[in-house]
């Protein structure tokens, strides 16, 4: 057929150019490598390379002669790459890679360039990525520094453990750490990996530190980190600008207790204070769903930053919802019931939402918590009654399927994880509210009573901090409370605490930066938009921001 290819004979064609190549048939030209010779075609040569090409097609005196010296390279390497010039095939291991790189670089073979490129990408790992970054700007092969650069970037915590990283240099070091986009789970984590650095050579980096520990966000440490290991390390007691940038974190920190502090080593931690988009998840609080005046169901979803105090619309729900579950699993938040039996779920990279599989049952009013990189659905109301049955989400499977049954029907419930049981609290069970708490153990797959609180509530929330379980405003009858009360396992005992500064039923509460923060809900009169924190050490609380919508009966994590 006119203008048909038959690519069989291409093949034959290649294999009997390498079987004359193999047999030193017909070969032009021989490359001189060190003290090998390697017999060659020249139009092959030129073909796959464009190095090659300038030497055997122009006026050079190479071109003329039957022997061609190749300098700087070793003769394995031309070896393979002359093969490869046959087959296209070349066996590349972790040991000749980086050579058989340089080689193709030289000679200018963009395809090997690229098996090399994604060879290589495929091959990095925290103790070689540095290395490799290096390598490639050497070279000039933006697209595998680009690639090791963001993988260093994004596993900085393991990357900093390793040799290559305290060799870096300073100017190196520096531009990690002042990256937003560097992927740390905290900002002690960097504060460490500086530290490393700087104890690999004391006396030769201690000029370094300044400018290096002007980009490590101190403001964002905890307290106790920040005064208990910060505080007394010698950099910060006899290097002056180093003590300023510790003062400017402690004023930061300060302002948690004195909301009015407004000084000029404050103002200065603030810009040191906006978390990095390597945080992920817990840069923001997430208020999904609830509803508002007038009953007004609501599919709006938004992200508070507590740090800055500021919010941001995300992508709302597919449906609206209230009295939902969320629960925060590998940067993706699940919308557990509600309205139905579905469970979307939102990308918190993405910004963008995706339906999953269906609950068993149907369950508004539900808890959800996750244990075990597994959500359970606890009890909640089907549209007839409260329920006592559990059901568990399976993320590798995306299925559900139903566990031991709570003792007690509950909707309007709240539930966390601490260790490996589940703890459910309060809520409603059809004909009054409850005081009742039962947890359930991943191990035996029971249920069993634990003590009770010291009040009744439902529409309540609850959350973890330091190995305890703070249960934080709700209703009991008509009553709206203000009222929080904190759970310690190892005694099975209630104690209560300080109140909230507003009654809050149908509150989201939820834990971020060790602190506790409790936002939104009714107060008795109406719908609130209002974030309150609970600080540790005093023991109160404090109005610190608000939610961009009055909300209730909502999600929150």
């Amino acid at each position: 057929m006119a203008g048909s290819c038959e690519k069989t004979y291409f093949k034959k064609l290649v294999s009997e150019m390498h079987t004359l190549w193999k047999q030193e048939q017909l070969c032009d030209v021989q490359l001189q490598v060190q003290n090998t010779v390697i017999p060659a075609h020249r139009i092959v040569l030129a073909a796959m390379s464009p190095y090659f090409r300038a030497m055997f097609c122009s006026h050079l005196h190479e071109s003329q002669q039957s022997e061609v010296k190749i300098q700087g390279l070793s003769s394995n390497v031309v070896y393979m790459i002359t093969e490869y010039a046959y087959t296209s095939c070349i066996n590349l291991t972790e040991e000749n890679v980086q050579t058989v790189l340089h080689a193709a670089s030289i000679m200018q073979i963009s395809s090997l360039e690229d098996v090399c490129t994604h060879f290589l990408s495929d091959h990095l790992h925290p103790s070689n990525c540095l290395g490799i970054r290096d390598f490639a700007q050497s070279l000039g092969c933006y697209s595998l520094y680009n690639v090791a650069d963001i993988y260093c970037q994004d596993n900085f915590c393991e990357v900093s453990q390793n040799e290559e990283f305290l060799q870096l240099s300073s100017g190196h070091v520096l531009d990690l750490v002042a990256r937003d986009a560097l992927k740390v789970r905290q900002e002690e984590d960097v504060y460490m990996a500086v530290m490393r650095w700087l104890e690999y050579d004391p006396e030769g980096r201690a000029e370094d530190m300044v400018k290096i520990m002007e980009k490590v966000r101190l403001p964002l440490v905890q307290w106790e980190f920040l005064m208990g290991k910060v505080s007394k390390h010698k950099l910060f007691t006899h290097n002056g600008q180093c003590h300023q940038y510790l003062q400017q974190a402690r004023a930061f920190q300060a302002s948690s207790y004195h909301p009015d502090l407004n000084n000029f080593a404050f103002n200065e931690a603030v810009m040191l204070a906006q978390p990095r988009i390597g945080f992920g998840a817990t840069e923001y609080l997430y208020a999904v769903g609830g509803e508002t005046s007038n009953r007004e169901i609501l599919s709006s979803v938004e992200g508070y930053n507590p740090v800055t105090n500021k919010t941001r619309k995300l992508s709302p729900l597919p449906t609206p919802r209230r009295s939902l579950g969320v629960v925060i699993l590998e940067k993706m938040i699940y919308a557990v019931g509600g309205s139905d039996g579905s469970s979307p779920v939102y990308d918190i990279e993405k910004d963008s939402w995706k339906t999953l599989a269906s609950m068993c049952e149907p369950r508004t009013s539900v808890s959800a918590v996750a244990m075990d990189s597994q959500i359970f659905a606890v009890g909640g109301h089907d549209g007839q009654q409260a329920l006592s049955t559990v059901e568990v989400y399976d993320v590798e499977n995306n299925s559900w399927a139903h566990t031991t049954w709570m003792h007690t029907a509950r909707s309007m419930a709240a539930a966390v994880s601490l260790g490996n049981q589940l703890f459910v609290l309060g809520g409603y069970d059809g004909s009054m509210d409850l005081n009742s708490v039962e947890k359930y153990s991943l191990v035996s797959l029971q249920w069993t009573q634990v003590a009770s609180m010291n009040e009744p509530r439902s529409m309540l929330d609850a959350t973890v901090l330091m190995e305890k379980i703070f249960v934080i405003g709700g209703s009991n009858g008509a009553q709206c409370l203000s009222s929080v009360e904190v759970y310690d396992p190892s005694a099975n005992q209630w104690t209560i605490l300080q109140s909230l500064t507003t009654p809050r039923r149908g509150v989201g509460v939820a834990v971020i930066g060790g602190a506790i923060y409790a936002a939104g809900g009714h107060d008795g009169n109406g719908y609130l938009n209002s974030v309150e924190r609970y600080n540790k050490y005093s023991q109160g609380w404090t109005v610190v921001g608000y939610l961009e919508d009055f909300r209730g009966r909502f999600g929150f994590a």
